[in-house]
C-alpha cells in the first residue's frame, strides 16, 4: 500500500488557521472509491505551518506528496518539497491549486517537481492515482503537465459538468482529526455552494467554468449545520457570486437560523453577486440585520471605460448604484466599494476621480483600494496581454494586513502591477496616496461632514476638496500632518522594500492598511490633528457660525477613548442633513438636542484598533452616529 500524502499549509501557524477545504474535497472523494482505498494510505493532511524541519517529521514513507498551492504558501511548499526530494529520492511531487500555472512552465523551473495538476482536483486525482496502479502512463489523465523523455506534457483540459454527487469533507469526517489534534486553535470555514462565474474579468482566475454549477441544498445545509455545531466562528464563502441564484437567500437565512441554535458562525462572509439585484439585497438584508456579515460589496474596480474594456467587464451605472446605496441604507445595511489600483488604460486622473464619483453617488461609508494582483491563471498573466498593455510589476513580499503571520523562515510573495502604458510607477503611487488620504479623511470619517456640506450647499466637487486636502498635507513644510503622509509616501515609493503594512505597538501586533494607521495616527493625536487641520478648513470660507457648528459636530461625533457617548445642542439640523445620503434634507437653522450612546467601550489604543477599526470600518464605528449605536434626535424649529 502506497503512502499518498496531500498537503495545504495555512497562511499562519500562529493565528486562526483555515481548515484545508481544497484538499479536503480532495480526500472526501478519493476515500469513496473503494480501489484506490485498497492500495493507497492517505494520511491525515498536513495543514501547519511549523518551521520545515518540523512539517518534515509528518511524513513517513512517502510515496506521493501532493501540494496545494496559493500565494500564501508556494514558497514555503517548494522548501518541504524540495527537502522531500532529497531525502526521498523516490517520492512523486505533484504541485497543484491556483498557484499552478496552465503550463507545464513550472517543470522547467523546479526539478524537484514530478507533476503538476490544473484545474479542479477530485476527479483528476482519482485518475491520477488509478494510472499509477495500471499503467503508469499520465497521457491519459486530463489536467497533467509531467516529463516524459526529456520533453514536457501538458494533457487536455476537463472540467466536469456534474459536481452534485461530490462528497463533502466536513460531513465526511476528514477534518475531525485537525479538531481533536490541535483543540485549542480557532479554525476557520470555507463553504462552497456553487461552482462557477459567468464573467471573465481579466485580472481574475477564480473560477474554470462559466457554467454556475451547484451544489446539492440537502448536503449545504448540513455543512452550515456542522460548521455551527462544532464552534466554528468565521466562514468564508468561496462561491464567486453569491446571490446570483434564488436560493441563495434561504442558504443565508439558514445560516442565521442555525447561529440562533448554536451561537455560531459569528461571520458569514459572501462575494457578494457583481450584478446586486433583490437576492443579493435579500441575503445582505437577513446576514447583516442579524450581525452575521460586515456589509454587503458593491463591487466596481475601476470606473475608467477604456480600463473596463481591457479587463472584459461592465459595471452598474452611477445611478444605478446611488439607487442601490440608497436602499441598502435606508435598510440599514452598510455598503463598501472594492477599486483595484493599476489596471491597463486606469490613469492617474481617471482613478482618482473615479473614487470620487462613488462620493458623488452616495458612497461615504466604506472602500477599499486594492494594488493589481497578477494571478497565475487569470488572463492578465499571458504575455502577450502583459506586452500588449505595457505591463510592468513588482514582486513584493506578503503584507500581514489584520493578521500576525508566522512564516516560520519562508516568506511568500505577491507579484503586482506598478506601471502599464497609461500610468507610470510615480502616476501609480500618487494615485495609490491620493486614495488613502481620500479614504483616511471621508471614509473613515475624519472630515467627511466637511466635505459632504461643501459638496452640496457650495458645489464643490470631491475631487477638488480631496485633492486640495492631498496637496495641503504635501506643501506645508512641517508638523504632525505633514511628517505621517510624507512617510507613508515614502515607504510607498520603495517597492524594492514594500513595506507596506502599518504598524506600531500602540495599535497591537496587527498589521493595518495605510489609511487605517494614518486615521489612528490622527484620532490618537487629540487636538494636534484639529489644530494643524484648520487652516484648511477655513480657508473655505464657511459662515463663521456655521463652521464653528460643522467643527464642533465633526469632532463631537468621532469615536475616541473612553467615549462611547456624547451629546451636543446644535443650531442646525445637521444629524438628519447628513444621514440623509440621498441629499434631500435641506440644511436649516433649528433648536436640536442630539444624544448618541454606544454599547462598544474603548479603553486602550490596541482595543480601538482592532474593534473599530478592523472590525468596525465597514459600518463607520468611528462615528457614534452609526446605524448600530443608539440615537436620541429631537429638534424644533426656530421661530
Amino acid at each position: 500500500m502506497k503512502n499518498f500524502y496531500l498537503v495545504q499549509i495555512g497562511v499562519s501557524y500562529s493565528s486562526p488557521v483555515f481548515l484545508p477545504y481544497a484538499t479536503g474535497c480532495i480526500a472526501a472523494y478519493l476515500k469513496q472509491d473503494k480501489e484506490i482505498m485498497k492500495h493507497y494510505h492517505i494520511p491525515e493532511i498536513v495543514v501547519m505551518r511549523e518551521t520545515p524541519d518540523d512539517v518534515m517529521k509528518r511524513f513517513e514513507n512517502p510515496d506521493i506528496v501532493a501540494f496545494s498551492s496559493y500565494s500564501w504558501n508556494f514558497e514555503y511548499n517548494k522548501v518541504v518539497a524540495k527537502a522531500l526530494k532529497k531525502r526521498y529520492p523516490e517520492v512523486l511531487i505533484v504541485f497543484g491549486g491556483h498557484q499552478i500555472s496552465p503550463d507545464g512552465a513550472y517543470l522547467e523551473q523546479y526539478d524537484f517537481i514530478d507533476v503538476l495538476m490544473h484545474n479542479e482536483g477530485e476527479e483528476t486525482t482519482a485518475l491520477f492515482l488509478k494510472a499509477l496502479l495500471h499503467h503508469d502512463d499520465l497521457s491519459t489523465v486530463p489536467n497533467v503537465s509531467f516529463r516524459r523523455h526529456g520533453k514536457i506534457i501538458t494533457t487536455q483540459k476537463y472540467i466536469p459538468e456534474d459536481i452534485s454527487a461530490y462528497p463533502s469533507p466536513y460531513l465526511s469526517g476528514v477534518f475531525d482529526h485537525l479538531m481533536q489534534e490541535f483543540p485549542d486553535r480557532e479554525f476557520h470555514a470555507t463553504l462552497e455552494t456553487n461552482r462557477g462565474c459567468p464573467y471573465s474579468c481579466a485580472y481574475c482566475e477564480w473560477c474554470f467554468t462559466k457554467r454556475v454549477r451547484p451544489f446539492p441544498m440537502e448536503k449545504i445545509k448540513k455543512e452550515i449545520e456542522w460548521i455551527a455545531s462544532h464552534h466554528l466562528k468565521y466562514c468564508y464563502c468561496a462561491d464567486a457570486n453569491f446571490g446570483i441564484l434564488d436560493r441563495d437567500v434561504e442558504i443565508a437565512a439558514y445560516v442565521v437560523e442555525q447561529k440562533k441554535v448554536f451561537g455560531y458562525p459569528d461571520v458569514f462572509k459572501p462575494c457578494y453577486a457583481k450584478e446586486s439585484d433583490n437576492n443579493v439585497f435579500e441575503a445582505g438584508y437577513i446576514l447583516n440585520k442579524n450581525n452575521t456579515d460586515k456589509g454587503v460589496t458593491i463591487a466596481y474596480q475601476t470606473l475608467s471605460p477604456a480600463a473596463l474594456e481591457n479587463i472584459g467587464r461592465k459595471n452598474l451605472t452611477l445611478e444605478h448604484f446611488s439607487s442601490l446605496d440608497l436602499r441598502y441604507t435606508e435598510a440599514g445595511i452598510p455598503t463598501y466599494t472594492e477599486l483595484i489600483l493599476g489596471l491597463p488604460g486606469e490613469t492617474f486622473e481617471s482613478f482618482c476621480k473615479g473614487i470620487c464619483s462613488l462620493l458623488e453617488s452616495g458612497q461615504n461609508n466604506s472602500m477599499t483600494v486594492y494594488e493589481c494582483q497578477i494571478y497565475p491563471n487569470s488572463p492578465m498573466a499571458a504575455p502577450e496581454y502583459r506586452e500588449k498593455h505595457g505591463i510592468k510589476t513588482t514582486i513584493i513580499p506578503m503584507l500581514g494586513i489584520h493578521y500576525n503571520p508566522t512564516f516560520n523562515g519562508v516568506g511568500e510573495y505577491l507579484e503586482i502591477i506598478t506601471q502599464t502604458n497609461t500610468m507610470s510607477k510615480t502616476d501609480w503611487v500618487n494615485a495609490y496616496m491620493f486614495s488613502v488620504v481620500l479614504q483616511t479623511f471621508h471614509h473613515l470619517g475624519l472630515l467627511r461632514f466637511f466635505a459632504i456640506y461643501l459638496h452640496r450647499e457650495k458645489h464643490i466637487a470631491y475631487y477638488d476638496f480631496y485633492f486640495a486636502l492631498y496637496r495641503y498635507i504635501h506643501d506645508v513644510s512641517s508638523g504632525f500632518l505633514h511628517e505621517l503622509f510624507a512617510e507613508l509616501f515614502r515607504r510607498k515609493e520603495d517597492t524594492d522594500t514594500a513595506d507596506w503594512t502599518y504598524q506600531k505597538k500602540a495599535f497591537g501586533t496587527t498589521g493595518y492598511y495605510f489609511e487605517e494607521g494614518a486615521f489612528l495616527e490622527l484620532i490618537k493625536s487629540g487636538e494636534v490633528f484639529w489644530e494643524e487641520i484648520l487652516p484648511f478648513l477655513k480657508s473655505f470660507e464657511i459662515n463663521p457660525d456655521l463652521f464653528e457648528e460643522l467643527f464642533l459636530y465633526q469632532k463631537g461625533v468621532l469615536r475616541s477613548l473612553n467615549k462611547n457617548e456624547v451629546e451636543l445642542d446644535l443650531q442646525w439640523n445637521l444629524y438628519p442633513y447628513f444621514e440623509d445620503q440621498s441629499g434631500g434634507t435641506p440644511l436649516k437653522p433649528v433648536k436640536a438636542h442630539l444624544a448618541c450612546k454606544s454599547d462598544l467601550s474603548i479603553h486602550d489604543w490596541s482595543e480601538y484598533a482592532r474593534k473599530v477599526v478592523w472590525f468596525g470600518k465597514r459600518y463607520s464605528a468611528m462615528l457614534l452616529t452609526n446605524a448600530r449605536e443608539q440615537i436620541d434626535y429631537t429638534e424644533e424649529d426656530v421661530k
